[in-house]
């Protein structure tokens, strides 16, 4: 049993009650309430967040209340992206998870107006992270600021949006011809945004209180976060590649074949190894167990 798995035993419930939380009282009206918990709660890997708090941890750092909610705002805006994903109008999936994707559960209008109310109530959730921490515990206004531009940055028209947009393009898989406006054009912003956001958070909650700068350590780990989130994309294609092939859906594997796709992978993986090594050698408070097991995640199905 690795100390990850360790961690995720002892977190993953407790993301998941913060965010039950935050649901039952994102909205007065029960049915709206109801189809934001179906979005979010059913059963997800909790992947951003876990990685936030794992970096947090892996710098010595406590784990408070507040930078425990803070840490989840990142799901609110993942769920919302699968549920505009799952639409008509996108992928046209009537299932997620083994259950009726939302969409296909309460309606195609109701599924955008639910993606609506999740995205703009991850913002929420940051700005009101400190509600019950104490005194001494309290992320300062200026970190949690910062928190929203970042948030906003990796989620809209220079990210998330942005790579769902290219993705839209990259439905025919006859138009993809070029692996590097693949990998950065649509993998990095759509699937690596938020990992960056994630990975680049838990580096600035960890030492908020301080007023020494970690310049360098933070964009290590928004770049191990950009590397893992292009591996993980990787992996993700080469497990779907039968369904992708079916869905004329362009991906690495189909593009340069498996066996360069995994090649591929294990260079990311590689790149982000490297980075954590880095930050090693320069955090004298930084344990990289935690980190080289999340890299060890990819290749196992997560």
């Amino acid at each position: 049993m690795t100390r990850l798995t360790n961690f995720q035993n002892d977190w993953l419930p407790k993301i998941d009650n913060q965010l039950n939380l935050d649901l039952e009282k994102v909205s007065s009206d029960d049915h709206v309430a109801t189809m934001l918990k179906y979005a979010v709660l059913n059963g997800g890997k909790r992947l951003r967040p876990l990685l936030t708090l794992a970096i947090v941890a892996s710098f010595d750092q406590k784990i408070t209340s507040s930078i425990l909610k803070a840490a989840t705002a990142v799901e609110w805006v993942h769920s919302y992206s699968l549920v505009h994903d799952d639409l008509p109008a996108m992928d046209n999936d009537l299932i997620r998870r083994g259950q009726p994707s939302v969409h296909a559960r309460f309606g195609e209008a109701e599924a955008i107006l639910v993606g609506d109310a999740l995205l703009t109530g991850a913002f929420d959730v940051v700005v009101t992270a400190n509600d019950n921490a104490n005194e001494n515990e309290a992320i300062g206004a200026d970190e949690l600021l910062a928190m929203v531009q970042n948030l906003s940055h990796q989620a809209g028209g220079s990210g998330m949006v942005l790579g769902q947009v290219h993705d839209m393009q990259n439905h025919n898989a006859q138009g993809v011809s070029d692996k590097d406006w693949l990998i950065n054009d649509v993998y990095v912003p759509k699937t690596a945004a938020l990992l960056q956001y994630a990975a680049l958070s838990g580096g600035r909650l960890a030492y908020f209180s301080e007023t020494v700068e970690h310049t360098q350590t933070n964009q290590d780990l928004f770049n191990i976060g950009s590397h893992f989130g292009i591996a993980f994309q990787i992996q993700d294609d080469l497990d779907d590649f039968d369904q992708d092939d079916q869905e004329d859906v362009g991906s690495l594997p189909h593009l340069i074949g498996v066996a360069a796709a995994r090649q591929q992978r294990d260079q990311y993986l590689a790149k982000a190894q490297q980075l954590v090594t880095e930050v090693s050698k320069r955090e004298t408070s930084f344990d990289r167990t935690l980190l080289d097991d999340f890299l060890n995640l990819i290749g196992d199905k997560i």
